[in-house]
């Protein structure tokens, strides 16, 4: 199978928004009811860890190439282990989605942005989000911590961060849950509801399809 074709029957879940939402978190708690589901986990701690970065060292304020190249490579990982999985007709949840270019549109300008569609095979990438269950995860107050790893924003900033996520999946016609709830059980339940609501949706799609051959 050419991994640049969409696969129709592959369950993609991701998990964007803001750092310090609890994405990961999230993903971890959702494992064990998505049977057969494979993780896809913290791709840009790969690349940072690759690289013997600190954080200081692709602070955006201080280092925007350094910060632009990260998020670069980190979208370039990311399809690839998704292209992977799809060679594998392997289901997969991921705890990012187009963060990586949000954060070079908010933390470094428009032209970075623009910049990172140059990615090989972005399009089909961006096509396959858009069959597929992508949530956006909204920021708490509450959850907001420092890892010594990822930025650290205030609130208020996080809040402009996820408006930025928005419109980015707005331009991109990509389809996409808001979660803006705060408790673990819940998200976990909104989460499950959705996924079989949209497993209902694409089987329908698929028994219309057929009967038109």
């Amino acid at each position: 199978m050419d991994p640049n074709v969409k696969n129709e029957d592959i369950i993609r879940i991701y998990l964007c928004g803001p750092h310090s939402t609890g994405k990961t978190t999230l993903m971890l708690d959702l494992e064990p009811h998505l049977h057969g589901v494979k993780v896809i986990e913290e791709v840009a701690r790969s690349v940072i860890k690759n690289h013997g970065w600190e954080r200081d060292d692709f602070r955006p304020d201080k280092h925007p190439d350094v910060f632009k190249q990260m998020n670069y490579e980190i979208l370039e990982a990311q399809i690839d282990v998704e292209k992977r999985f799809s060679e594998m007709n392997q289901d997969f949840i991921c705890d990012r989605a187009i963060d990586p270019i949000v954060y070079c549109d908010f933390y470094v300008g428009p032209e970075a942005r623009d910049g990172i569609f140059k990615t090989p095979n972005i399009q089909q990438w961006i096509e396959r989000l858009r069959n597929s269950l992508v949530i956006l995860v909204a920021p708490h107050k509450e959850i907001i911590i420092d890892d010594s790893v990822r930025l650290t924003s205030s609130f208020d900033e996080l809040c402009r961060f996820y408006e930025t996520f928005v419109k980015e999946l707005n331009v991109n016609e990509i389809p996409y849950i808001d979660l803006c709830e705060l408790d673990r059980q819940k998200r976990i339940d909104i989460i499950l509801k959705e996924l079989a609501e949209f497993k209902e949706k694409r089987h329908l799609s698929f028994k219309k399809n057929a009967s038109q051959v």
